[in-house]
């Protein structure tokens, strides 16, 4: 793979002068011809991506460039387990023209799917701890083993109706910080020791918060929020002009907001960040369908 290194005086200081994340390089993955990406997800370790390219799951080798077909039947949300060994995502079906949302999952090794959630009709969220998947469907929790061991039980954030929803220990609360009212939450996620919330308010920003929705501390203006680690997360400031998006970058956050940093130009058009677990890089995509790869040092 051809590796494309763009300068890094790309990258901008955080009005404070910290280094919350410490950009090295940023390489432009050559993807094969005509396939361009709307998402993609890092590996735990970095050394792949899986790219949703309209529909198919394609498995992308960074050392190597080499690419591989995992799925075609993808719509949206893609997550892969800790061992690096297993893609979860979400599949659209329609049935009497009304649609509906099967969760699975493929080994990433052999190819083998599995359906964890069958056709429903509010698939609230999910999310992976070690070897099992926690999902909340329509305000029902269940877990479900990727293996032959045991499930446990996950901590899942999810929407449902706009309203926030933790479950811990597979009992589920609406703890909505900033009440239900005129509000909508998107991109809820747990932070990797499981002991807070991030999420998006429209119109507000990205917070985080405890799990039983206390302390809602704003940490900026981003969308997409994705935990980098305990104490920082990431996520895209986008522009547009009604019709398509004009600018969008990347950028970091501390949790309890003080520290905000740029991680692209403004330029650069990147969106919808994804963060290898153990920090080594994050990936992002553009509208024109291109994936890029920021490698942390």
């Amino acid at each position: 793979m051809r590796k494309v290194f763009l300068s890094l005086a790309v990258l901008a200081s955080s009005v404070a002068s910290a280094q919350l994340v410490n950009v090295g390089s940023i390489e432009k993955v050559n993807l094969p011809s005509g396939v361009r990406t709307i998402e993609s997800v890092m590996s735990p370790d970095g050394s792949f991506a899986v790219i949703n390219a309209a529909g198919s799951l394609q498995k992308v080798d960074l050392a190597t460039g080499k690419i591989v077909k995992i799925a075609d039947d993808a719509s949206s949300g893609m997550e892969i387990s800790k061992d690096g060994n297993t893609l979860i995502y979400e599949q659209s079906v329609f049935k009497d023209k009304l649609r509906y949302t099967n969760l699975k999952s493929v080994n990433l090794n052999n190819g083998k799917e599995s359906t964890l959630v069958n056709a429903s009709r509010n698939l609230q969220g999910y999310a992976l701890s070690k070897n099992s998947v926690g999902a909340v469907d329509n305000g029902k929790y269940t877990a479900k083993s990727l293996n032959s061991a045991a499930p446990s039980l996950v901590t899942v954030a999810s929407i449902k109706a706009g309203a926030l929803i933790v479950s811990v220990n597979g009992v589920s609360n609406n703890i909505s910080p900033q009440g239900t009212t005129g509000q909508s939450y998107l991109w809820p996620s747990v932070s990797p020791d499981g002991k807070k919330v991030l999420y998006y308010l429209c119109g507000e920003g990205a917070f985080v918060c405890n799990l039983d929705g206390s302390n809602p501390v704003s940490v900026g203006m981003m969308r997409a929020p994705k935990w980098y680690n305990n104490n920082v997360v990431v996520g895209m400031q986008d522009q547009d002009n009604g019709d398509y998006v004009t600018a969008s970058k990347l950028v970091a956050s501390s949790v309890d907001g003080k520290v905000m940093q740029d991680l692209t130009q403004i330029s650069s058009m990147a969106m919808y960040p994804s963060v290898a677990a153990n920090g080594s890089k994050v990936s992002f995509v553009t509208p024109a369908g291109e994936l890029f790869i920021l490698n942390i040092k």
